[in-house]
């Protein structure tokens, strides 16, 4: 048996109507690239036995490995287990075995479930391995059949990762011929023309490339035969030299770990100002391991009344220039660092919308300030987009913007290009 071709099904009423975001599906394609190959097909069908036994034997007739995610609990519009049941002509029986695995997880939480439910979810298929979940009560199944498998997971997403982690990928390795390999370049801080006609201009040897354009960053995606290893890695130091600075350090993929590197590596520490993004800036960088040891922390200041109290910027300052001025920013940035004893900060403030906007003030408008030490650089955005929109692309300017500086430091540059 060889796997070569990959497709998914989701389950799930709630997905179809927008109740839940189904970020398996993201989060899978992004495994399974990583393994060399990708989901030739993805179907998301709602709690229907006619829908999912069609979904089920399509998958099966088309690809080598069918991932089927969802549908294994305990209730009735759970149909996963049956619907398989029935399509492979298989049995389900009760497992005492299973069943005391879900005792013993219930019991270490302190939670108490009817014992149908229990007896439902501890029913197998009869010729599956069973996947046992060590996040969850319901196992999952690896069904073999002649040249084709069948997977069923469960779809909460801290037990369906640690499953496909733990459980499929031993099983799916053995067996995969991976159809590429590839190498992934993150960069921040120009625009995704400009890191195109970069990397073109590099001698690409004939790879295929591609990007992918975030609020944070952009990929870029290089691509080979497994055979053209050494290719691939060549073609990526040039793409990588060729666009550096921008280009994040390869043990760094968010921005945030970036300029926490940075911020190790000159010994510097760094609290945050922040009023339109309420402490995503802050979030940001936590998100980091290890973070406490240059992130102080932050002041979430949407009052001109906090800003005062707590960033001693000027009444007057705010009277004559309003929260959402570069003078104000500047005034945040400095009591920062006086009053909480950082070497470097980040202050923002905003019109995040959807209400709020002015003519000389509308909504998107942001004005970014980064200090290291006394120097100062004060920037205004006028962002497009949703509330939300709005303060994720703020913090990935914040975060750029204090990079930038910090890089400049390193590299000895009087000034960075902050396209």
């Amino acid at each position: 048996m060889t796997i070569r071709t990959v497709e998914v099904i989701c389950t799930g009423n709630e997905l179809l109507l927008g109740d839940t975001v189904n970020t398996n599906l993201a989060w899978l394609g992004q495994q399974v690239a990583d393994w060399g190959a990708r989901l030739g097909r993805e179907v998301c069908v709602p709690d229907d036995r006619n829908a999912l036994t069609e979904a089920m034997r399509d998958g099966l007739a088309r690809a080598d490995l069918t991932v089927v995610i969802g549908g294994l609990g305990p209730t009735q519009d759970d149909l996963t287990r049956p619907v398989a049941a029935a399509v492979l002509g298989w049995e389900l029986a009760p497992s005492p075995v299973v069943a005391a695995a879900i005792r013993a997880f219930l019991a270490g939480r302190r939670l108490n479930v009817p014992e149908a439910a229990i007896a439902a979810q501890s029913e197998v298929l009869e010729g599956a391995d069973v996947l046992p979940n060590r996040n969850g009560t319901a196992p999952g199944f690896w069904c073999a059949v002649d040249d084709r498998v069948l997977v069923l997971l469960p779809g909460p997403p801290p037990e369906f990762e640690t499953m496909v982690r733990e459980q499929v990928w031993p099983r799916v390795q053995p067996l995969l011929e991976p159809q590429f390999i590839r190498a992934e370049i993150q960069v921040a801080g120009i625009p995704e023309s400009q890191v195109a006609t970069t990397t073109e201009s590099v001698d690409l040897a004939g790879l295929a490339v591609g990007y992918c354009a975030k609020p944070e960053r952009i990929t870029v995606r290089i691509e080979a035969a497994p055979k053209q290893a050494a290719t691939l890695a060549a073609v990526a130091a040039r793409v990588r030299a060729a666009l550096a600075p921008y280009a994040l350090p390869e043990d760094a993929p968010t921005l945030a770990a970036a300029v926490g590197q940075l911020l190790q590596a000159q010994d510097l520490t760094l609290g945050t100002a922040e009023s339109c993004t309420g402490g995503g800036i802050a979030a940001a960088l936590t998100d980091v391991s290890g973070c406490s040891t240059y992130f102080l922390g932050g002041v979430v200041s949407y009052a001109n009344r906090w800003k005062e109290a707590f960033l001693g910027v000027p009444g007057e300052t705010l009277a004559q220039f309003g929260a959402v001025s570069e003078e104000t920013v500047r005034a945040m940035l400095d009591g920062l660092l006086a009053h909480y004893g950082v070497d470097c900060g980040i202050a923002v403030s905003g019109v995040a919308g959807p209400t709020g906007g002015t003519a000389e003030k509308p909504v998107g408008m942001v004005v970014v300030g980064t200090a290291v030490g006394s120097d100062r650089e004060i920037r205004v955005f006028q962002f497009r987009g949703d509330r939300a929109e709005v303060r994720r692309r703020t913090v990935f300017a914040a975060l750029g913007q204090l990079r930038m500086t910090l890089l400049a430091r390193t590299l000895d540059l009087t000034t960075i290009n902050h396209a």
